[in-house]
């Protein structure tokens, strides 16, 4: 099993396609009642009202709300066994199996029960079940004295073929330079350093620095080609806010399921006012320079056009009065097909949890699905007086002069 899906399912609470056991279930040499426990949790969730596979973790404590804790076992069930002591039992073949999992230096059994037809029940009585009975899990469980109705029993074969059509997405925070996913929960840290007012930071005119342009840069602003950044203090000012605050990141989408997703699109939106905000690689700043190309404003115009074509993947983030808003195109998504998103920024200005609400569109989803990426922040709080900006942008643009030197 995928190692970054398993970690996804620890965040999740018990539900109708999950469940979690802190010790592995009685099977070798138990009784016919201690192995009915194990057949009622797989037709259970086999009978189940859901869109997606369901899945039981052996060996792991449910924490609600939080990431559950994983224990661990050392005694797997063999998968081959469990098949045929399930399926010498039931009116049809149950689709399902057995797998050990290594995770947090341990192991731990999973046990994947596909959708499939229903409703499957037993041919003859056994242990504490009974024959015919169709056994549900409703919820995060399934009681056995609580089978399905007749009129539910009806419903199961009609709506198997809907089910089959549902698209099944995923979301999860990636690294930004490499395809490797991060899990739908990610430790931060970042740095909020506050600055001078704006009316406290001198121009370069008023504190009376030469321009230092001699040689080329001297003729090109004779000749108009380049002028003077009298604010380039003020400029250092908002660029050094913004790279110690904002850090780059991608996202992953996958299609867990068994039919084709199409014309996937993700939308992820951030009330301002809420602590963080988001922001595209065109609207981060870039190390300011005393002089300023007047071909500068030309070119950085360009970069902020959106493109008419999106690839999947495009990641376009717009920015209104109360609202950023992160539009991702995915897309055509085969089963198991992943979509990597270019890069964008996020800045998050006080330590805790960030929530990132969003949803996923697609043609064959009956409604927007929705899901939750969330972020540990750990914000340092930082402060630079005047003196120390202007000591900072000096030595940037010196660093700056050396780089073109070493070109040359």
């Amino acid at each position: 099993m995928d190692a970054t899906f398993l970690e996804q399912l620890l965040y999740e609470d018990e539900s109708a396609t999950l469940d979690f056991k802190q010790e592995q279930y009685k099977f070798a040499k138990a009784s016919d009642d201690d192995k009915s426990e194990l057949l009622k949790d797989i037709l259970g969730f086999a009978n189940g009202w859901r869109r997606s596979d369901a899945y039981i973790l052996i060996g792991v404590k449910e924490v609600t709300g939080g990431r559950s804790n994983v224990v661990g076992i050392t005694d797997h069930l063999t998968d081959h066994s469990l098949q045929q002591f399930v399926n010498n039992l039931t009116n049809r073949p149950v689709r399902f199996g057995y797998e050990a999992c290594p995770i947090d230096g341990t192991q731990i059994g999973v046990i994947r029960i596909e959708q499939q037809d229903r409703p499957i029940y037993l041919k003859k009585d056994y242990g504490k079940l009974k024959r015919g009975e169709v056994y549900v899990r409703r919820g995060s469980s399934t009681d056995p004295t609580k089978p399905a109705t007749p009129e539910e029993i009806a419903q199961m074969g009609k709506v198997a073929t809907t089910l089959s059509t549902q698209a099944e997405l995923s979301i999860e925070f990636a690294h930004p330079e490499r395809e490797d996913g991060l899990g739908p929960r990610i430790p931060w840290s970042a740095e909020w350093c506050e600055f001078p007012d704006a009316k406290d930071i001198p121009t370069l005119t008023k504190r009376g620095r030469s321009s230092g342009s001699f040689g080329i840069a001297a003729i090109q602003m004779a000749m108009g080609m380049e002028v003077l950044n009298e604010i380039f203090y003020h400029e250092t000012a908002n660029y050094e806010f913004v790279k110690r605050l904002f850090r780059p990141v991608r996202l992953v989408v996958s299609n867990t399921g068994k039919v084709a997703a199409n014309d996937v699109r993700v939308e992820i939106i951030v009330r301002k006012g809420e602590g963080f905000g988001l922001s595209d690689e065109c609207e981060i700043p870039e190390r300011p320079e005393k002089r300023k190309s007047r071909l500068d404003v030309v070119s950085k115009g360009l970069k902020n056009i959106r493109p008419a074509i999106r690839r999947a993947g495009a990641v376009f983030i717009e920015a209104s009065d109360d609202r950023f808003k992160l539009e991702m195109d995915c897309g055509n998504l085969q089963p198991g097909r992943k979509v990597w998103s270019d890069e964008f920024f996020i800045g998050v200005a006080e330590t805790g949890e960030v929530s990132l609400e969003g949803h996923f569109f697609a043609e064959n989803l009956s409604e927007p699905k929705a899901f939750t990426l969330t972020i540990d922040a750990d914000i340092t709080k930082t402060s630079m007086t005047v003196d120390e900006l202007i000591d900072l942008a000096e030595a940037g643009d010196h660093d700056d002069d050396d780089d073109t030197d070493d070109e040359d």
